[in-house]
């Protein structure tokens, strides 16, 4: 990530308005738990480019935390006319998991799991949505599906504690 990061670094100073680097940036800050600074990569990115979806996506699964029913609305809104919208879908799925509203949740992963069917954190949340919902054969089959994305692609969750979910539903 500090390689990456110096990289956007280098073409934001350049190119204040380049949609990658800032995509970029957002995504590190967001994995180093810097959800504030993520913040404001989006913000520049939708400053401009008014139309940049995953910029608005991820600034309302930001809002959600304050706001839980507008940032529901605003994705609806928003999945109404893309419906296949990966990441809309994952942070609508976020979204109703952090309500506990389980069966929504494994809904929206599913969705997004359709569209990009190798996100190891897609495949992990509809896990989870999945072991919530006591469908113990499916969470642990998209378990073992999140783990091996996981090999190939960077994932947010811990591995080791899927392992040990994946072993006791697997006894």
């Amino acid at each position: 990530f500090a390689a990456a990061s110096v990289a956007y670094q280098r073409v934001l100073a350049v190119e204040p308005k380049n949609l990658d680097a800032l995509h970029g940036m957002a995504a590190i800050s967001l994995r180093q738990g810097q959800a504030v600074a993520a913040g404001e990569y989006y913000r520049r990115a939708l400053e401009a480019d008014p139309r940049d979806v995953l910029a608005q996506v991820w600034l309302i699964g930001m809002q959600g935390r304050i706001d839980p029913l507008l940032a529901e609305s605003r994705l609806k809104v928003l999945l109404s006319f893309q419906p296949g919208l990966c990441y809309a879908n994952f942070v609508l799925g976020n979204l109703y998991a952090t309500q506990k509203r389980w069966r929504e949740a494994q809904a929206a992963f599913f969705r997004a799991y359709s569209a990009e069917p190798g996100d190891p954190d897609i495949l992990f949340n509809l896990a989870v949505s999945l072991d919530q919902l006591r469908l113990a054969g499916q969470a642990a089959h998209y378990y073992r599906l999140a783990l091996l994305a996981a090999e190939s692609r960077s994932a947010a969750f811990d591995r080791n504690q899927v392992a040990v979910r994946l072993g006791d539903l697997e006894h």
